[in-house]
């Protein structure tokens, strides 16, 4: 079967199948000696949390699918998604012949398994439902991809904006530390909580929000820590950034300044329902 017949075969069974775990189908250990048993991976992979997986332009000939873990897929340095268990990336370097479009880099201790050519056009000739699983596995990373695009704030014309990420329980901002970066948060799977001396005070759950203007704006050493609740995605600006944020995006300046007034305001309903 072609490969240009792939959209059509994967519509076809997903429609009719169930889904079916990727490591149930077929056993990720590579047989080198047996070519007779192309579905096998080529490689099964351990990766740390942090660990780069592909690089955005490097050259590949191969998919892979993560049978545990958590990966972030990002683009020019900016955040597009979070795969994980069972997902498929990286079929772009097959289908199309072209160089890696993005870069993975493991948010997670990861275990993955990287597939030939050869492996995709035995999943699309004899196995329907490994087809319906990476079928799957693209229509869910294309709905969360959608999800982050309607839930982001307006994108700046800043260039190489440094992305950054967090596991559960990471710090990202540490009280009492001289430094005047601002941040914004891309995604988060469970926020991130705001402490002081310990205390809780607040949560950051939107993504698109800013979070670390007080120091620069004020020259004040942070004011609070800023910790992960499970894996988390930020970008980093320089106080220099944060300046033209202002002067050229407006509707950006006002977005903290709301930021601002709402957590003044909780804060002082904290304050006063702990005086009484």
């Amino acid at each position: 079967m072609n490969r240009l017949l792939f959209a059509l075969v994967l519509g076809v069974w997903t429609f009719f199948l169930g889904y079916i775990p990727m490591d149930e189908l077929f056993p990720a250990q590579s047989d080198s000696s047996n070519p007779s048993r192309p579905y096998q991976a080529l490689d099964l992979h351990s990766y740390e949390c942090g660990e780069q997986i592909v690089r955005e332009g490097e050259a590949s000939s191969c998919f892979y699918v993560i049978l545990s873990g958590k990966v972030g897929i990002s683009k020019r340095g900016k955040f597009v998604r979070l795969v994980g268990d069972q997902d498929v990336f990286a079929l772009e370097s097959i289908l199309f012949k072209q160089a890696m479009p993005y870069t993975a880099k493991a948010m997670s201790r990861c275990r993955i398994a990287s597939y030939g050519p050869e492996a995709l056009d035995h999943f699309l000739c004899e196995n329907p439902r490994m087809t319906q699983s990476i079928l799957t596995s693209t229509l869910e990373q294309l709905v969360r991809t959608t999800d982050n695009l309607a839930q982001e704030a307006a994108p700046f014309g800043l260039d190489e904006v440094p992305v950054e990420f967090y596991s559960d329980g990471a710090v990202v901002v540490a009280e009492g530390t001289p430094e005047t970066d601002l941040f914004r948060l891309v995604s988060t799977e469970g926020g991130l909580k705001v402490t002081k001396e310990g205390a809780e005070v607040t949560r950051i759950e939107r993504p698109g929000e800013f979070f670390g203007e007080m120091a620069g704006l004020l020259n004040l050493p942070r004011q609070a820590t800023v910790t992960s609740i499970g894996k988390s995605v930020v970008e980093r600006y320089g106080f220099d950034d944060f300046e033209v944020i202002i002067r050229d995006y407006p509707e950006v300046a006002l977005q903290i300044m709301k930021t601002l007034v709402t957590r003044m305001l909780e804060l002082t309903r904290k304050y006063v329902e702990i005086s009484w």
